[in-house]
């Protein structure tokens, strides 16, 4: 006996595999508008960071470091 939840969610499934389809083999294009390109977040100017660790990423990285792993499982 399959239970109700099992059915209900593969019927879900089916339905949105099948809402993917088109059915008539056309694929939707994305609209390419003639208008000027608009702004991107990476054309604003770049502030140069460095890769160095601030004090208080070293002092998190320590108490991580100090802070005991997790118990080993014993193998079955």
């Amino acid at each position: 006996m399959k239970s109700p939840i099992l059915s209900a969610l593969g019927l879900a499934l089916a339905i949105g595999i099948l809402s993917g389809c088109s059915g008539n083999g056309s694929d939707n294009t994305p609209i390419v508008s003639s208008g000027p390109p608009a702004a991107a977040a990476d054309d604003a100017p770049h502030i140069p960071q460095s890769d160095a660790l601030t004090d208080a990423e070293v002092g998190l990285v320590n108490q991580a470091n100090a802070e005991p792993g997790p118990p080993q499982k014993p193998d079955l």
